[in-house]
């Protein structure tokens, strides 16, 4: 952004038979950074709330952990993972397996109320999951946000965190794939 702006100046001052065409050149300029900085980062909120609103994540408020998990597996087949649930019991830290081009990612689903963050443990679990299944990756989904610790155990362990705003970003585009829109009117 910068060397265009220094060329352009450059350009004014090759140009200039005075010095109101390279005042002219820089006013032109400040008006120019002006506009991009009052219209760029207002356009930039109201795409990320339309995004929201028009996802869906407001219909995994009201499921159960186990319906999560079934709400999750069409929306990574959409993105070309084979998707599977498995067992309630006995699942050694992974609610999906996903399975993409011969790789194996192991997911621990999370789905709370609002406001409740998650912790370490699911971190904790989803790495137990990542050896037991032989899995190359692992991830933690939740409807929710994770608390600062999780994120740095998920960190140094190199697993996937997806909070509530990259799930609706996830939605988002499924749904904007298959032409679902959501009705946010109930």
């Amino acid at each position: 952004m910068y060397f265009f702006i220094i060329i352009v100046v450059l350009n004014a001052l090759a140009k200039a038979d005075s010095i109101k065409y390279v005042f002219l050149a820089l006013l032109n300029l400040g008006i120019m950074l002006l506009v991009i900085k009052l219209f760029a980062k207002p356009a930039f909120r109201y795409w990320k709330a339309r995004q929201y609103i028009f996802s869906g994540v407001e219909e995994t408020d009201s499921l159960s952990g186990h319906e999560f998990e079934h709400y999750l597996a069409p929306v990574f087949e959409r993105y070309g993972y084979r998707a599977e649930v498995t067992q309630a019991s006995g699942e050694y830290g992974a609610d999906l397996i996903l399975r993409k081009k011969g790789k194996k990612t192991v997911v621990q689903a999370k789905c709370y109320g609002e406001g409740k963050k998650i912790g370490v443990k699911a971190v904790q679990e989803v790495v137990g999951a990542k050896g037991y299944y032989g899995a190359t990756y692992a991830m933690v989904v939740t409807n929710q946000y994770f608390t600062k610790q999780a994120e740095n155990l998920a960190k140094a362990n190199g697993v996937k965190l997806v909070d509530r705003s990259e799930l609706a970003s996830m939605l988002y585009a499924c749904n904007a794939r298959r032409g679902v829109t959501v009705d946010v009117n109930g």
